[in-house]
């Protein structure tokens, strides 16, 4: 666990309505509450409209890349030529 600033500790201490003094130690209800945020996990969200618009610009130019003379029938073989024993 890295040391927490005291920083930190002013100001979730003003929080509580707490008061802090640097040189003293912190009281117990303060260290137990740090205690508690420190495990706590963050929450997981879904990317914000900028993430979201970047996302779709990169898709959008990953799509650009693919030249036009390359077609979908390109890539699967002919079904019926598969089936009639024909060479592909």
């Amino acid at each position: 666990m890295h040391s927490v600033s005291t920083r930190v500790l002013a100001a979730l201490a003003y929080e509580r309505g707490e008061e802090f003094d640097p040189p003293s130690f912190p009281t117990p209800d303060l260290m137990e509450e740090l205690r508690s945020a420190m495990g706590a996990t963050p929450l997981a969200c879904e990317p914000g409209p900028y993430a979201r618009r970047r996302l779709r610009e990169r898709e959008r130019r990953a799509y650009a890349r693919v030249p036009d003379w390359v077609s979908a029938d390109d890539l699967v073989p002919d079904p019926v030529a598969a089936v009639h024993g024909e060479p592909v």
